[in-house]
């Protein structure tokens, strides 16, 4: 599994959720040295979130290794976080405190008008993982997604709560995670 390459909001430090800006030109870079790092194995199957970031870096990865069977599944798409995307991290802090604690980080399990809801979001993720794990009896795969979507999968596979997860893990852009 990995995560998207970096992209430009990334850069910004604006939420993008649904939204999507494109790779920036490390972002790129990022991919292509991954799919290096990828060489020698063998994927029978592509899976990438439907946003333009992660399916950016799946076309680009595949077509460095020579696969072209890459396939979307909308439940790999990262949380939508409503009136928070588009903003950038100060905005989103002077506009709606309410969502941040006191260290500043953004409260997950907060109702945020027009987003999916943090139950809504781990169920489709537990979706996901189900499905992964019946493709992947019969097939070698690569999975391209985000930040978000890996938390939320690892605490499923792992037993571990979305909120004390992301203490226990982090996904830099573009670093393959084995499992």
């Amino acid at each position: 599994m990995i995560r998207h390459g970096e992209t430009q909001w990334n850069l910004e430090k604006r939420t993008q959720g649904h939204l999507d800006s494109p790779l920036s030109e490390k972002g790129v870079l990022q991919t292509k040295e991954t799919a290096q790092k990828l060489r020698n194995y063998k994927f029978d199957l592509v899976l990438s979130s439907p946003l333009g970031r992660a399916l950016e870096t799946a076309k680009i990865i595949s077509a460095e290794l020579g696969t072209n069977n890459i396939q979307m599944e909308p439940d790999l798409a990262e949380r939508h976080l409503g009136v928070l995307q588009g903003r950038t991290k100060k905005e989103s802090l002077e506009n709606y405190p309410h969502f941040f604690g006191a260290d500043g980080r953004f409260i997950q399990s907060s109702d945020i008008p027009e987003a999916e809801s943090l139950q809504d979001f781990l169920q489709r993720i537990q979706q996901a993982v189900l499905k992964l794990q019946i493709l992947s009896e019969d097939s070698s795969m690569l999975v391209i997604t985000h930040d978000g979507v890996l938390h939320a999968m690892l605490g499923c596979i792992k037993d571990i709560s979305f909120d004390k997860v992301q203490n226990f893990y982090r996904f830099d852009h573009c670093e393959p995670v084995f499992l």
